[in-house]
């Protein structure tokens, strides 16, 4: 299953985005507080998938009944986990998490994969949290997957995202709560 996340991660998405989904799948899990157990498989397909309404391939048209691009990204992870036997309430859980990434708080009762799913896509966008990781850690999970430009990038792909889709909840993060502004001004990186 995590193969089959990973290939349609990389055939979807531009390579900085592909790397933006394997460093919050790293920042999760040293974000991942250990106060309990979670399904650190559902938690990487989610990670991998999360933002798959963000591209060409996936992204809701403006026509679309849903507003919100995580919608895409979660009903192509249900259905992944479907065909590679997951039972449904497993695949609902990655689904869920993918669904639940853009809130601003994530309730307990959505289970630690959901909150860590936030937490990492968090940490890359903005650099939330990353004051308790350790420098040495920043450095190598950016090493290992470059940022390439995501600043720009991401701010570029929202910017389309909100002129489709103006009541979507990315549309109010970034006109009403600075989202973007929040990416840019992340201090933990300069791209």
């Amino acid at each position: 299953m995590t193969r089959a996340a990973l290939a349609l991660c990389e055939a979807a998405s531009p390579p900085w985005l592909v790397n933006h989904c394997l460093r919050a799948y790293l920042w999760a899990r040293l974000l991942d507080k250990r106060t309990r157990s979670f399904d650190d498989e559902a938690t990487y397909v989610a990670l991998l998938l999360h933002d798959l309404g963000l591209t060409a391939q996936y992204r809701l048209s403006a026509a679309s009944t849903q507003q919100c691009f995580t919608a895409a990204g979660a009903d192509v992870a249900h259905a992944l986990a479907t065909q590679h036997g997951w039972p449904d309430r497993r695949a609902a859980l990655a689904a869920e998490a993918i669904a639940l990434h853009l809130n601003v708080t994530i309730a307990d009762r959505h289970g630690p994969e959901a909150w860590l799913v936030r937490a990492g896509s968090g940490a890359d966008i903005a650099g939330l949290g990353l004051h308790r990781v350790h420098l040495q850690d920043v450095a190598a999970v950016v090493r290992r997957h470059p940022r390439l430009e995501i600043k720009r990038e991401m701010t570029a792909v929202l910017a389309t995202e909100c002129h489709a889709h103006p009541n979507s909840r990315i549309t109010f993060l970034v006109q009403r709560l600075g989202f973007n502004a929040l990416v840019r001004n992340a201090r933990m990186f300069s791209e």
